[in-house]
């Protein structure tokens, strides 16, 4: 069968341009439906296995921060497929591979197919904000899984998080995004440096610098004014969306020597960030 590129090359020009006319103007119509289609299959996929997973983490309880992990990790799995994402190649996974338990992943943050990337990878939990802890069964799981919440408005609550993570990450894996929000490469954000104060309080920790690189980064970055909904029909139009990940060397309280934590801040944001500026 014909692809439409080899049959409107066969019309006269004028049927060639209304034909190209013709499927201009009908792409935002063909956008909305892979955005319904996918996210459909999406909330079919959350549906189905958010009970099952409930019940589960439920009934292993004593084992849910062990169990929880790799359960979200088969699920990013399949959100990946859905939304057709390719991880085509990942440097220096050995680095993760031998830096053993109680690692917190510092990386940049284009959007919400991060989460999945790394949670597929790393079998990684997350800092989520508070009122995701509400939200009816994936709350629950979130909650369950070992997910931290933080109540974003409150400096009380800041300190609070600072001093659970070291108490309960010496032996998970968790993703933080220091950037605080989405954003394309090309607006470089800087991170916040909260986050780095956490390896004094323990100094058993390690932090694991990774960079996310999207080829299609102007396409499906979330950024301002965008809302979700846009974002995410966007990220559905693409027939393929491209990243490879990059794993840095990790960050000791060795390196904390005369140094202070925004200091090292500044240090892990270029580690991050440089491969990216570099391409752009």
């Amino acid at each position: 069968m014909e692809s439409p590129k080899a049959f409107s090359s066969c019309l006269p020009f004028k049927l060639r341009t209304s034909f190209a006319t013709f499927r201009l103007c009908n792409r935002p119509q063909m956008n909305l439906f892979k955005f319904y289609l996918k996210t459909s299959l999406f909330f079919i996929v959350t549906v189905m296995l958010g009970p099952f997973y409930f019940f589960v983490l439920l009934i292993f309880y004593k084992w849910r921060h062990g169990i929880g992990p790799k359960l979200v990790q088969w699920y990013s799995k399949l959100c990946l497929l859905i939304f057709r994402v390719d991880i085509e190649e990942i440097k220096n996974l050995d680095i993760f591979t031998s830096s053993g338990k109680g690692a917190i992943i510092i990386s940049n943050h284009a959007s919400f197919l991060d989460i999945f990337v790394l949670s597929s990878l790393f079998g990684s939990v997350f800092v989520s904000k508070a009122e995701i802890k509400y939200y009816p069964i994936i709350g629950q799981i979130a909650w369950l899984a070992g997910v931290i919440f933080l109540a974003r408005d409150s400096s009380k609550e800041r300190l609070r998080l600072l001093k659970t993570i070291a108490n309960k990450c010496s032996n998970r894996i968790l993703v933080v995004f220091p950037q605080g929000t989405t954003s394309r490469i090309t607006e470089r954000l800087s991170f916040n440096r909260g986050i780095f104060k956490v390896i004094e309080l323990n100094p058993e920790v390690s932090l694991l610098p990774v960079t996310l690189h999207y080829k299609e980064d102007a396409e499906i970055a979330w950024n301002n004014p965008q809302s979700l909904k846009e974002n995410a029909i966007r990220i559905s139009a693409q027939k393929r969306i491209h990243v490879k990940v990059l794993i840095h060397n990790p960050v000791t309280i060795e390196d904390y020597r005369e140094k202070t934590s925004a200091q090292i801040c500044k240090i892990v944001e270029q580690t991050v960030l440089g491969p990216l500026q570099e391409e752009h």
